[in-house]
């Protein structure tokens, strides 16, 4: 309903090559991005990206939740990329650091319309391993269909995913996003607020205008 967000957060690349060992040492600040967060309540959809103008402070039905945690734009060593894939049919996003079960995606066509995953590109990229001053994201997942939530905090999965169980720990973000982005992190690891640590208060606020 109300059309879809346009597709590729970046281009679409294969990953790189594995980086970085252990954990060990603090997380890096640099090239740290807020990530935002978004649920459409119409198709149960949860929706991250880095890249504001996307969504912007909330459209295509999609509500804009804040700022989940600080995570990084570009590969650096000791991060693993989160993939992003889209099902057009069914109308819901797929992040994944799982390259070699997904890989390039694939659709096929019925009478119905369009079925299967497209693959988006890299969405963000995240620690492997625990680092100082970077906290667990949490991956919860829904048995009926495998979809797929993200949250900073263990015992709670967010709205619209009151079935969904832990399935685990997906990497580590936290890092702080420049004090002149304007989304107001209280500390790293994504602000004190409802969720645990997710959206600060569920508002987070807009970057000034210009900036993605």
């Amino acid at each position: 309903p109300g059309g879809l967000p346009p597709p590729a957060v970046r281009p679409a690349v294969r990953p790189p090559a594995p980086g970085g060992g252990g954990g060990g040492g603090e997380a890096s600040h640099s090239d740290c991005v807020p990530l935002f967060y978004y649920i459409n309540g119409d198709l149960r959809d949860h929706f991250y990206t880095t890249n504001f103008k996307e969504l912007e402070g909330g459209k295509l039905h999609y509500k804009f939740m804040g700022v989940m945690t600080g995570v990084y734009a570009t590969y650096k060593s000791g991060t693993v990329p989160v993939y992003r894939y889209y099902n057009n049919f069914d109308h819901d996003h797929v992040y994944t650091t799982n390259y070699k079960k997904w890989g390039k995606g694939g659709s096929y066509r019925t009478p119905d319309g369009e079925h299967g995953y497209t693959y988006e590109g890299v969405a963000f990229y995240i620690y492997k391993y625990p680092r100082q001053g970077a906290n667990p994201i949490y991956a919860f997942v829904d048995p009926k269909n495998g979809n797929k939530v993200f949250s900073m905090n263990s015992k709670v999965a967010g709205p619209h995913s009151d079935n969904f169980r832990l399935q685990g720990t997906i990497g580590y973000g936290g890092c702080t996003p420049s004090a002149n982005d304007g989304l107001g992190l209280t500390h790293p690891g994504g602000g004190a607020a409802a969720m645990g640590g997710g959206p600060p208060a569920h508002g987070g606020g807009a970057p000034p205008a210009g900036r993605p």
